[in-house]
Parts: C-alpha cells; structure tokens; sequence
C-alpha cells in the first residue's frame, strides 16, 4: 500500500486507528516516567516509561538487566518500590550504592503463581506504592490484563519481567521491551 494511501486512510479514520506513536496516550493521559536513559528515552512513546499501564521486559534470563535498564527510574521515585518474586535477594547495599533508598524496597517472596499475582496486584492498589517489578514465568493473558487493569487504575508503574520464549504470546502490555545484555 501507498503512504499515500496510508496517510488518507489515517485522515478519514482519524483516532480509530491505533498508531504505535501515541503509547503514552494508551498507557493514561499520556504521563510517563522518563527511564533517564538517553537513547532509550528518544525511542519511547511519551519519552520514557508509560504510568499506569504493563511494561514487560523479555529477557533470556532472569537478573540479567532489569537492575541497571529500571533503577535510574527508579531512583526519582518518592514512593515504595514493591520487588514480588525476584529471581535472587535484593543486596541492600549494592542497591543503596546505586542511590537507591533501600526503606523504600519492599521484597515479597513468593513461590506460586497465584501468590505472585495477588502480591502484584495488592501492591498496585496501596496508595504508598509508586512502583511494581513483578518476576513471572509462563502466565496466562488474562492473569496479565488484569494486572494492567489495576495499574491503569490506579496509576502506578508495573513492569513485569518474563523470559525471552513470552514473546510469541499475545499480551496487555503497552510495551514490551526484549533485552539481553551485551557481552
């Protein structure tokens, strides 16, 4: 198809037609959380993470990045940062040298599935919660959607961290990052 065509589709359709541009606009009202990455703030939507809405970062293994892609981010928040199942105990100090408060952690070991869930899903709800990191593996679609549902709610940033095989599953998420790190 023509970009001609394509540009007059987009005029005669106007805002029924999702374009991959206004993520941000998705994710609520267009407020994002600038992820204090340069080169990764340029590329996404709104200029940094969506609030309110499922980020999902797909990655070989569990504990290989997410740390050092999130905790710039993280860093500006004022409120509690809930850790719900990850893959290794968070190392106070290694966190407070990254200039991270560590009173603002809160670690929820979690063993189910049904756990982890309910742990997430709780945590979005807390008025004292700026932020969700959930560590998931093989999940249903609708276990995430509801996920999304109580950040959108409730305004709170959720990024979720899956192993690399998810990305051939369909998702909620407004984002989806695949990361893996450089040797």
């Amino acid at each position: 198809m023509a970009w001609s065509s394509v540009s007059s589709l987009l005029e005669t359709f106007g805002d029924a037609v999702w374009r991959a541009d206004t993520l941000a606009d998705a994710a609520g009202e267009g407020r994002t959380l600038p992820s204090c990455h340069a080169a990764l703030d340029a590329q996404l939507p709104g200029g940094g993470w969506p609030v309110g809405a499922l980020c999902e970062i797909l990655q070989p293994q569990a504990g290989q990045g997410e740390w050092r892609l999130l905790l710039p981010a993280l860093r500006s928040l004022t409120q509690t940062v809930v850790l719900v199942a990850p893959p290794y105990a968070p190392f106070g100090p290694g966190i407070a040298a990254q200039g991270l408060g560590v009173q603002q952690l809160l670690w929820v070991q979690a063993d189910a599935m049904a756990e982890r869930l309910w742990a997430a899903e709780q945590a979005l709800r807390c008025a004292g919660v700026g932020a969700v990191l959930l560590w998931l593996g093989p999940v249903r679609s609708d276990h995430l959607r509801r996920l999304h549902l109580a950040a959108q709610a409730h305004t709170k940033l959720l990024w979720v961290m899956r192993p690399l095989a998810a990305q051939d599953e369909s998702s909620p998420a407004v984002l989806r990052l695949l990361a893996a790190c450089r040797t």
